[in-house]
C-alpha cells in the first residue's frame, strides 16, 4: 500500500512522527514539538522501526496525513536510513528526517556521521538530517522543522488561496492558468468541472460552463477565461509603468534580472523590471535547487525567486508584468523599450535578462497536445494532480532529473526518456544517484520521441531506439518535456548575436558592430548602454547561481556607463 494523493483541507491535524530508542531524547523532542506546533499537529512517538511502521500503517488506514517522520540513525532493529526508505514506500508525501546525536564537536552538521548523511542524501534516501541533544530548541530544532512543515503545507494542505479555478482538467488553457499562477506564487485551488465540487461551484457562483476556465476570486466575483493581464490586474499587480523614465530598465525577472534589480535599486538606481510571464523564469519551475550558496538543504526554485522579488520590491524596484518587449533602440534622450501592447519605457540603461525558452519536440500531434498532457517544465504546478498516474520526463539534464524526482513523490511511475546513452553527459552526479535509488523511476536510454497517442489529451508516447530503430509505445498520462532551451532573441535584430541567437557582449562584440569611440564594457552588447547577462548571453554559465552572479556584477558596468555616457547626439558628432 502506497499513499500518494493530496487530500482536502478539512481533515484532522497531520501527524509528526518520532522514532527514537533513547527515551530522554524522544521525550525532549516530543515535548518541544508539541509546545510549539501542538495546536496544528499531533506528535506520535515510537521506540523502534517495527513500532514505527505499525503506527504509520495504522495512521494510513485511518486516512491521516503525515507531515514528517524523524528517525534516529541508530535504531535497534534496523538503521534509520533503511527505516526511512521503508516509510517512503508507504507514504511518499511525508518528509523524511534523519536524527543524529550531537557529537563532541557540538556542530549543527553531524561531522561524526557525515559520510553516512552525505550518502543517504545523495541517494535520495532522506530529505534532511538534524542533530538532536540540543539545549535550546528555538535555535536547533524549530527553524529547521518550520521549513519542513511550511514546504509540506504548501504542497499538500494550502489554507490560503486567492482563486478557485473551475475548468476542464486537461484543457490547455486550464494548464496555462495553473502554470501561470504557480510560477507567480499566487495561491489557488483547481476543481475539474466534471467533479462534484466543480459542479457545486458552477451552480453557486453562476459560472458559465461555456466560458471555462473560470476564476472565482476570494470576494466571490468570477472572471471567465480572462487574459493573464486581467488576472494580474485583479489582484493588484502592476501592468503599466508608473514613471516616464528610469535609470535602469531590466527585461526579464528570472534569477539574473532579480539579482540585477536588487543591486541596482539598493545602489540608488531608479529601476524597473519588465516580465512577460512569471517571476523566476525557468528556475521557478525547479522543485529543489541543492547547489545554491547558503541553502545546505536546498531550496525550491520558486521560493528563492519570490524571496528575491520581495527583496527587490522593498528596496524600491518597480515591476511591470504581462507585457512582451518588441524592440530596444537608442534615441536623442536615451534608450527606449517598446512593446507589442503597451506604452514604451525610456531608460538611461537597459539590461537584457530574458534567459532562454524551452525547446519544442517538433512532433505535430504532440505539439497540438501542449497543455493537454504535453507539458514544458511545469512539474511543480501539475505534479499533485498526477497522483497515481504514469508519467514521462523527456530529457537528460539537471532540470529533467529534478522534475523526475519531484514527480516520483506523486506519480505511480516516472519514465525518463533520454536520447543519449548515459545520463552523465548532462546531469549532476547527485541527481543520477537519487534517480537510481528511487524505485518508481525508470530511465530509457537511446530513446527519442517520434509520435504519440491521444485525441483531446495525451495517452501515450511513441518511442524509437536510436541504435536499432525499434519502436515501442509508452502509456503515460503526461509527459514533461525538458530537452534544452534556446534564446528568444529574434526581436533584437539590431544587436549582435551568434548563430544560435545568443547575445555577444564585451570583448565578443565584433568591431564592425560597435559604433562608439570607446570599447564595450563587460556585459555590454553591440548597442551602447544595452547590457546582457545570464543565460541569454554568449558564454554564460547556465546555472541559477551563475545567472545571479552575472546579474549582480553587470550592475557595475551599468554604473560605469552611466557615469561616463555620452548623449547619442554627441556620439554621432564625435564620429
Amino acid at each position: 500500500m502506497s499513499r500518494q494523493k493530496s487530500r482536502p483541507t478539512d481533515r484532522q491535524p497531520p501527524s509528526i512522527i518520532l522514532v527514537d530508542p533513547d527515551e530522554s531524547s524522544r521525550n525532549a523532542a516530543a515535548f518541544a514539538i508539541t509546545r510549539r506546533f501542538g495546536a496544528d499537529y499531533t506528535v506520535d512517538v515510537f521506540r523502534s522501526s517495527a513500532e514505527g511502521l505499525d503506527g504509520i500503517r495504522r495512521l494510513i488506514a485511518l486516512d491521516r496525513d503525515i507531515a514528517a517522520i524523524a528517525a534516529d540513525i541508530d535504531l535497534p532493529d534496523v538503521d534509520g536510513v533503511t527505516f526511512l526508505e521503508k516509510v517512503h514506500a508507504l507514504d511518499r508525501q511525508a518528509t523524511r528526517i534523519l536524527t543524529i546525536a550531537m557529537d563532541d564537536t557540538h556542530a549543527k552538521v553531524p561531522l561524526g556521521r557525515l559520510q553516512e548523511v552525505q550518502r543517504a542524501t545523495a541517494l535520495g534516501q532522506i530529505d534532511i538530517a538534524m542533530v538532536k541533544g540540543w539545549d535550546t530548541p528555538e535555535e536547533w530544532l524549530y527553524p529547521q522543522l518550520q521549513e519542513v512543515l511550511t514546504a509540506w503545507t504548501r504542497a499538500h494542505r494550502p489554507q490560503h488561496f486567492l482563486y478557485r479555478i473551475v475548468g476542464e482538467q486537461w484543457a490547455p488553457r486550464s494548464h496555462e492558468f495553473r502554470d501561470f499562477l504557480t510560477r507567480n506564487g499566487v495561491p489557488f485551488l483547481f476543481f475539474a468541472v466534471d467533479t462534484a465540487e466543480g459542479s457545486r461551484l458552477v451552480r453557486e457562483y453562476r459560472v458559465d460552463p461555456r466560458r471555462l476556465p473560470a476564476l472565482i476570486r476570494h470576494d466571490g466575483s468570477v472572471l471567465h477565461d480572462p487574459s493573464n493581464a486581467e488576472v494580474a490586474a485583479s489582484h493588484g499587480i502592476s501592468t503599466r509603468a508608473q514613471q516616464d523614465s528610469y535609470d535602469l530598465a531590466i527585461i526579464g525577472a528570472g534569477p539574473t534580472g532579480l539579482a540585477a534589480a536588487v543591486f541596482g535599486a539598493s545602489e540608488g538606481l531608479r529601476t524597473v523590471v519588465i516580465e512577460r510571464e512569471a517571476i523566476g523564469g525557468q528556475a521557478a519551475t525547479s522543485s529543489m535547487v541543492r547547489n545554491y550558496l547558503g541553502f545546505p538543504r536546498g531550496i525550491n526554485g520558486g521560493v528563492l525567486a519570490h524571496r528575491a522579488w520581495e527583496q527587490a520590491v522593498l528596496l524600491g524596484t518597480e515591476f511591470v508584468f504581462t507585457h512582451e518587449a518588441s524592440a530596444v533602440s537608442a534615441g536623442e534622450h536615451g534608450l527606449c523599450v517598446t512593446f507589442r501592447d503597451a506604452e514604451p519605457i525610456r531608460a538611461d540603461a537597459v539590461l537584457l535578462a530574458t534567459g532562454v525558452s524551452y525547446r519544442r519536440l517538433g512532433v505535430d500531434l504532440l505539439d497540438r497536445l501542449t497543455g493537454a498532457g504535453i507539458l514544458y517544465g511545469a512539474a511543480g504546478a501539475e505534479a499533485p494532480a498526477l497522483a497515481g498516474e504514469a508519467v514521462a520526463v523527456i530529457g537528460g539534464a539537471n532540470s529533467a532529473g529534478q522534475a523526475a524526482l519531484h514527480l516520483a513523490r506523486f506519480a505511480s511511475t516516472v519514465t525518463v526518456v533520454v536520447r543519449g546513452n548515459s545520463l552523465t553527459a548532462g546531469m549532476s552526479r547527485y541527481l543520477i544517484d537519487q534517480i537510481d535509488a528511487t524505485g518508481n523511476i525508470t530511465v530509457l536510454l537511446n530513446a527519442r520521441v517520434v509520435g504519440g497517442n491521444g485525441d483531446t489529451r495525451l495517452s501515450g508516447l511513441e518511442l524509437e531506439d536510436t541504435a536499432t530503430g525499434k519502436r515501442q509505445t509508452l502509456a503515460v498520462s503526461a509527459a514533461f518535456v525538458l530537452i534544452g532551451a534556446e534564446p528568444a532573441t529574434e526581436w533584437l535584430v539590431n544587436l549582435s548575436r551568434d548563430e544560435r541567437g545568443y547575445l555577444r557582449t564585451g570583448s565578443d562584440v565584433p568591431m564592425e558592430s560597435w559604433s562608439s569611440q570607446r570599447p564595450p564594457l563587460p556585459f555590454e552588447t553591440s548597442l551602447p548602454g544595452v547590457f546582457a547577462a545570464g543565460d541569454v548571453r554568449l558564454g554564460s554559465v547556465k546555472r541559477v547561481a551563475g545567472g545571479v552572479g552575472e546579474g549582480s556584477v553587470a550592475i557595475g558596468s551599468v554604473h560605469q556607463y552611466l557615469r561616463n555616457r555620452v548623449p547619442q547626439s554627441e556620439e554621432r558628432m564625435l564620429q
